[in-house]
């Protein structure tokens, strides 16, 4: 009688964009042997643009494709999508609103997109007697990322505008994971604070069983757009984008 072996577990990370491509980089590059696979769900509405109960339909479809795909485990590298991570019955699943890796105590200053800013998600993580929070909208942010356009006067004048008015803050949380892209730009607007992204903490945190370094790369979105910028922001990582419908 055959014996059946196993598939070896395989880590799915979900982005609407490339922003969770930096999570996977992580996780790359402390478990080489993990087997990944990411999916950009950019050929639909953008997360953060999304009503509560699309994104909720969203977030599933997608996490039920990669379940079919063979993910054994998910980490939703989106902010916007981990707010409706405790609507859903999914689990093995990780989202990146982990308030656990902000240090308590101080002033801390919040950016991220419009929708995750304005759900209060992260003020009321932050909840805390000896914190006060600040938040503002870093929308255009991202945008720039997905673009490429990581140093430029224009990019530069924008995360200016953005932190200006946070200048005193403790600690600064980037709740959005397309924000790491623009971290020496967001350091020199910081004035010198504690700079936290949750979601490279929470792909730090995984353990991932050894695998064969499996590394698949899908989108819903256009391939050859994706793998433009994905050359030019992550030259390091071998990757091309395959096109996807999800069912």
């Amino acid at each position: 009688m055959a014996v059946r072996v196993p598939h070896p577990p395989v880590l799915g990370v979900l982005d609407w964009g490339i922003g969770g491509l930096f999570a996977l980089r992580e996780v790359r590059a402390r478990q080489p042997s993990a087997n990944l696979i990411y999916l950009s769900d950019a050929g639909s509405v953008p997360y953060g643009r999304q009503s509560r109960a699309e994104l909720q339909r969203s977030v599933a479809r997608a996490l039920s494709f990669l379940r079919l795909r063979g993910a054994t485990h998910v980490l939703v590298a989106c902010h916007s999508a981990s707010s409706v991570l405790p609507l859903l019955d999914m689990p093995h699943t990780t989202g990146v609103i982990a308030p656990q890796h902000v240090p308590m105590g101080g002033r801390i200053g919040v950016v991220g997109g419009a929708r995750t800013v304005r759900s209060q998600v992260w003020r009321r993580a932050l909840s805390h007697p000896n914190n006060s929070v600040r938040q503002r909208i870093a929308q255009p942010w991202s945008a720039a990322v997905e673009a490429g356009r990581l140093d430029t006067l224009h990019t530069r004048a924008l995360v200016r505008q953005v932190l200006a008015p946070l200048r005193g803050v403790d600690t600064l949380v980037l709740a959005c994971t397309h924000y790491i892209a623009l971290a020496p730009l967001i350091a020199e607007e910081a004035h010198g604070a504690r700079i936290i992204d949750p979601a490279l903490a929470c792909a730090a945190a995984l353990a991932v069983p050894a695998g064969h370094g499996r590394l698949e790369a899908l989108t819903t979105g256009r391939p050859d757009a994706v793998n433009a910028v994905v050359e030019r922001v992550f030259p390091e990582l071998p990757l091309r984008f395959g096109a996807v419908t999800l069912p």
